[in-house]
């Protein structure tokens, strides 16, 4: 009777085996289907959070560099006044009868119009860097909205895809 009863139990387990695979393939397709498009729904996840940072980044460095533009620009009107504000007592000896006053007035002109001309150099040359910093950030953040639609495109396929992988595994698991 045991031996009856073992052997009745190995052939329903291989039956039921041997039935169920005739599916399995279908089945295990599907699934690997649905596995492959959860990875790709994933992937465009990633791709969505690379563009963000790149968003991110790039507007933090446009407003680092704004922050300096601001401060730069203020330091030009520094540069400009501090140049008149020496400048105006000399034009005035300039004018004086007294020639070696004129002259040594003159000689001070140049001194401060050449000090001023250095000045100005110097801001140009850090304006310019705030600038390219500047541009830098609004290059990295057209590059990350341009990454944003692609991901965000990309995604609306990829869970289309899930979803109708998805259907079909239901069908064939019914």
């Amino acid at each position: 009777m045991k031996r009856i009863s073992l052997t009745l139990c190995i052939l329903t387990s291989f039956l039921l085996i041997s039935y169920g695979q005739s599916d399995d393939p279908k089945i295990a397709r599907l699934e690997s289907k649905v596995e492959s498009a959860k990875e790709r729904v994933n992937a465009t996840d990633a791709l969505i959070f690379s563009a963000d940072s790149l968003i991110a980044v790039g507007e933090a460095e446009m407003a680092k560099a704004e922050v300096a533009l601001k401060e730069l620009s203020q330091e030009k009107k520094d540069i400009d006044r501090d140049h008149f504000n020496q400048k105006r007592p000399l034009e005035r000896q300039l004018r004086s009868k007294d020639r070696d006053e004129a002259r040594e007035a003159k000689a001070k002109i140049r001194e401060i119009d050449s000090d001023n001309k250095a000045r100005e150099r110097d801001w140009n040359t850090r304006y310019r860097a705030m600038l390219r910093e500047y541009d830098s950030g609004k290059r990295t953040v057209d590059k990350g909205k341009a990454n944003l639609k692609k991901a965000k495109k990309r995604k609306k396929d990829a869970e289309k895809k899930l979803r109708s992988a998805e259907k079909e595994l239901q069908k064939a698991q019914k």
